[in-house]
């Protein structure tokens, strides 16, 4: 019987990873930085969140690809470090930023990024996107800290939803599995929630920016902004007691030699 096949075989269909793409780890915490985003981000070999990434698009919803500069890695016991810069321009405009992303060994990650226009800065969407997967998810509870600090307990959507699921948002949190959960929180400005499954994406996609606001929007000439997202874990993989799944069986009283049904 062959291996199962390799992480790099599953994401890109051969053994070798596209460029710029590199693996990090920290305790339980796995990422994969890819272009100095990271994607498949997982605690104990289960997915938490699927992408965390700052995106760039023009005022006609073209996505920018950043010049990476500085790039720098540190790695040991306790985590990792990744510190890099960014710059996008075309013919009418520039932006640079400094991104800073900082993994721990208790799971816990931050990424931070500072943007400042060199010129003024005409955009749709200038910010994170967080991506979570459908499986396993799809359907189950997600507590959502409001920006005003109200509290709204309810569910990702089961069936594709035509309208955004979340508004206003400042943090999520879900189980990844019994006894772990993961708060997922974003600062910067309001976030909202979107079901990409409507566009044959098998995620849902929380962004910056709410779509009620005026776009294109005017980032001014040297205006740093920052926006951060941040993860943080409550329990540990597999710490779940026996059971804890909410599943349990009970075998009636039978005589000795007796048949328990048809299986």
């Amino acid at each position: 019987m062959s291996a199962d096949p390799s992480l790099n075989l599953r994401l890109y269909g051969t053994e070798e990873a596209p460029a710029g793409v590199r693996r990090l780890t920290a305790g339980p915490l796995s990422v994969m930085l890819d272009q100095g985003n990271l994607r498949y981000i997982t605690l104990g070999g289960k997915e938490a969140v699927r992408a965390i990434a700052f995106v760039l698009r023009d005022r006609n919803w073209a996505t920018y690809t950043p010049e990476i500069g500085d790039f720098q890695v540190q790695e040991g016991e306790g985590g990792f470090v990744v510190t890099y810069t960014g710059t996008c321009r075309d013919a009418a405009q520039e932006l640079r930023y400094a991104a800073r992303i900082e993994g721990r060994a208790d799971g816990t990650v931050d990424f931070t990024v500072t943007a400042t226009p060199e010129t003024d800065w005409t955009t749709n969407r200038t910010g994170f996107v967080v991506l979570h997967g459908v499986d396993g998810i799809a359907g189950q509870p997600v507590t959502v800290v409001h920006t005003d600090g109200t509290v709204s307990d309810t569910v990702f959507p089961d069936l594709i939803s035509p309208g955004q699921p979340f508004f206003d948002i400042r943090s999520m949190t879900h189980a990844v599995e019994p006894g772990l959960k993961v708060t997922c929180t974003m600062e910067g400005d309001a976030y909202e929630c979107e079901d990409q499954r409507n566009w044959t994406d098998a995620s849902y996609k929380t962004y910056i920016r709410p779509l009620n606001k005026p776009r294109p929007y005017v980032m001014p000439q040297g205006a740093a902004e920052e926006q951060r997202v941040s993860l943080a874990v409550d329990g540990a993989p597999g710490a779940a007691p026996l059971g804890a799944a909410g599943v349990s069986v009970t075998v009636a009283d039978q005589p000795l030699g007796g048949r328990a049904g048809g299986c």
